[in-house]
């Protein structure tokens, strides 16, 4: 199989939808019930509308992976990278590239496909002059941890969260 990246147009965007589904399935799995993931209807409605927003702003971007043999054939994965302001503190340049979703099929994991979005997702912020990229993912998500610090990233900033229970 030959693996094709494609820079995704705003006709594109629904094709992403059975891949978030499946990565909304997924953060539930790792979430083990300690954190609450929102309803995958009530959740896509929400990035649908991210995603057409930072496309049509020029605020992100979205590559897909086809199968360049079968390009009419479904997704094999697609990555969303923002572009954002870098904050007041650390001096990271103007803004910094948040990428927001990296998924992969789960029958074509372990093929490179999650490297080559990523290495899409580089090679953009290279070509826009942005000097620093970021990822977030779950701390109990070791398959995308793997990914990730595969690709050079190392741990920046940690967040930490807590319920806060209402009186």
């Amino acid at each position: 199989m030959s693996v094709t990246i494609q820079r995704a147009h705003v006709r594109d965007v629904s094709r992403v939808k059975p891949l978030w589904k499946l990565l909304l399935q997924r953060y539930r799995d790792y979430a083990a019930g300690d954190w609450p993931v929102r309803d995958p209807k009530e959740a896509w409605e929400r990035r649908h509308q991210d995603y057409l927003s930072w496309i049509n702003d020029g605020m992100g971007v979205i590559y897909l992976a086809t199968d360049s043999e079968d390009p009419d054939g479904g997704l094999l994965g697609y990555a969303a990278l923002r572009f954002v302001d870098s904050g007041a503190a650390m001096n990271l340049g103007d803004s910094i590239g948040l990428i927001e979703t990296v998924v992969v099929h789960p029958e074509h994991r372990g093929k490179g496909i999650g490297h080559q979005l990523m290495a899409t997702c580089r090679r953009e912020l290279e070509r826009r002059e942005i000097g620093f990229g970021c990822i977030e993912t779950l701390t109990t998500n070791e398959e995308a941890l793997g990914l990730i610090e595969k690709n050079g990233f190392r741990p920046y900033m940690t967040r930490f969260i807590r319920r806060i229970e209402t009186v």
